[in-house]
């Protein structure tokens, strides 16, 4: 059975029930009443009939007419009746049925200590019949009960039908509207995933709720926000698929040239394995560090980390650092601001961290010119160190400087230079997942100025973490 299917039987059944709940109460409750106005009423009445009996004892028959006419405006009196003996009316003359009289006068017989029905004598010995209506009724008459809803006496019985058939058309109309109110939200969300899992990742529900202000309306909106990001997600992958089929292709193609070069010409053979190697290792780099983009971008767990000295750090840095940019004539200098304590002290994944600084450090060697120098200052702020890494190269555009860190851009001063393109994009991510920032500022006038900015960490009673190497 569906979801509406349920919900709408179960609201039939309980409005119905309720209905049907609700019309017993009200008839036990007429009930109740009507008894109450009973016992009341049979009270009054025998009050006046003791009453009547002690005026006819006293005073004969013309206490009682007496009496009796006192009380013909009462409408409680109406109901006791006197009958002298064997007349069909009482003695003021109110007509009464001769077989109740009958009923009557045998009743007092049998029971003569009746406060009901009385026999007197006269001083003659007339007999005098004392009654009231309904004395052979002990109890309240009970409301009619019907064939389908207590408490409305509906004659004849196709009424009933009537009433029975309204209040089913009410509940059901009831139950539809209220079932439809729940499940349609969820019908909506179920054709959203549906197109979702086909696809159609730019499908967005919660404008379809009717300004609902629920939980229902609420998931819709949770179910926007994941659509959202899954259609980022995969246009994120589909973006990197064509970048990395686009950076492939080049050193394929220039690998399958050096096949057809070294078959062409074997006596070159060495020079052109030398140039496929170089060929494979880029390839081999380009897809390390697709790998570890991919990782970082994707992956829900949260780096490993340790509490880590940043002066050791760096100073192990600049000296791995020192040997490529003696190749190229530059020198690498590390300033540490006078305020910034030997034990600073930042929580991080070190091997991750050194590939960030690593990657800025070499895009500074890279398009710095020979002769160079490329400084590194530490310093901080109330809550974080600040790293700064400053080249003498070109600088970049101040259009292209927002994107420089997205993965595959190259801005223009790249051009001619070797690269995958990825290394900014590594370093912001890596960056990002210790907490921190990463930007870019052109030097005046040249050079291209990238500055880390990671939060302070007190340290703690544990041995902090010496900096390791990671080549």
């Amino acid at each position: 059975m569906k979801l509406f299917q349920r919900i709408f039987a179960t609201f039939c059944a309980v409005i119905i029930c309720a209905i049907f709940v609700a019309s017993f109460s009200f008839w036990l409750v007429q009930n109740t009443l009507a008894e109450n106005q009973f016992n009341q009423r049979r009270t009054i009445e025998t009050t006046l009939m003791n009453s009547l009996v002690s005026a006819f004892k006293s005073r004969g028959d013309a206490g009682a007419r007496e009496l009796l006419g006192e009380w013909r405006h009462n409408p409680v009196s109406n109901a006791v009746f006197v009958i002298l003996g064997d007349e069909k009316k009482d003695i003021l003359g109110r007509n009464i049925d001769g077989r109740t009289i009958e009923r009557a006068r045998e009743f007092a017989a049998n029971n003569p200590d009746s406060e009901l029905v009385h026999i007197e004598y006269g001083r003659f010995g007339e007999e005098y019949l004392f009654f009231v209506r309904g004395w052979d009724t002990q109890e309240a008459k009970r409301l009619h009960s019907t064939l389908f809803i207590p408490g409305l006496p509906l004659a004849p019985i196709w009424h009933e039908f009537i009433i029975l058939s309204f209040i089913i058309l009410v509940g059901l109309l009831m139950a539809y509207i209220l079932a439809n109110n729940i499940t349609k939200p969820v019908r909506i969300l179920g054709r959203g995933m549906n197109k979702v899992a086909n696809g159609e990742l730019n499908t967005r529900i919660s404008q379809q709720m009717d300004d609902r202000d629920d939980e229902l309306s609420q998931l819709a909106g949770q179910f926007d926000k994941m659509a959202e990001k899954l259609e980022k997600l995969v246009a994120k992958e589909r973006h990197l698929l064509h970048h990395v089929s686009h950076e492939m292709r080049s050193p394929l193609a220039r690998m399958q040239a050096i096949i057809g070069l070294i078959q062409a010409q074997p006596q070159k053979q060495e020079q052109y394995i030398n140039r496929l190697e170089s060929e494979l290792t880029r390839m081999d780099l380009l897809v390390g560090e697709l790998l570890t983009l991919s990782r970082l971008e994707t992956s829900n767990i949260p780096l490993e980390k340790e509490d880590m000295q940043l002066l050791p750090f760096l100073e192990h840095l600049v000296e791995d650092s020192q040997t490529v940019a003696q190749q190229n004539n530059q020198s690498i200098v590390l300033h540490s601001d006078s305020k910034v304590p030997a034990q600073a002290t930042i929580s991080a994944n070190e091997r991750y961290l050194y590939r960030a600084f690593d990657n800025i450090i070499r895009n500074a060697m890279n398009y710095s010119p020979e002769g160079s120098l490329i400084q590194i200052k530490i310093g901080q702020d109330s809550k974080n160190w600040i790293v700064d890494i400053a080249d003498n190269g070109p600088g970049v555009d101040e259009m292209q400087l927002p994107h420089i860190f997205t993965a595959f851009y190259r801005a223009d001063s790249s051009a001619g230079k070797q690269g995958t393109g990825l290394g900014l994009a590594l370093a912001k991510h890596i960056i990002g997942q210790h907490e921190g920032k990463i930007m870019a500022e052109n030097i005046k006038p040249n050079g291209l100025n990238i500055r880390f900015i990671l939060p302070k960490k007190k340290p703690s009673e544990k041995a902090v973490k010496p900096a390791q190497a990671n080549a």
